[in-house]
């Protein structure tokens, strides 16, 4: 008799903080980068997930060529998401002409936590 795994079909879907870092081609304006993040915002709403902030760090020098490009505009958004999400977030960077590469990343708490603790300990060294 085979054994069944009773927890095989329990699926949990807890909203978990997420940021993905994506790399934009750097001819795109400042409309281009403004059209480009409403639309995230829209997939993000859209798909029960809530957006937190983005942060928007400029042209840089990439390390390497990517797509014959040798720099690349940089574009942080943190949002708040079920994991199921990210499929649909991630298909739709792929889409777009002006995405040059993109990361997800999840933050646990123990992370932040630790960050903090350090930050804590630098300080009082300082003092």
């Amino acid at each position: 008799m085979a054994k069944k795994n009773f927890l095989q079909g329990i699926v949990h879907e807890f909203p978990k903080k997420y940021e993905t870092l994506i790399i934009l081609n750097p001819d795109t304006d400042e409309s281009g980068l403004n059209k480009f993040i409403d639309k995230i915002k829209d997939i993000i709403t859209k798909n029960g997930a809530e957006f937190i902030n983005f942060e928007d760090w400029g042209a840089r020098k990439l390390s390497y060529d990517i797509k014959k490009l040798n720099r690349g505009k940089f574009v942080l958004i943190h949002f708040f998401a079920k994991g199921s999400f990210i499929k649909e977030l991630e298909r739709n960077l792929r889409i777009w002409d002006e995405c040059i590469r993109f990361q997800t990343v999840v933050f646990t708490k123990d992370i932040e936590s630790k960050k903090e603790k350090t930050e804590i300990m630098e300080e009082a060294v300082n003092e």
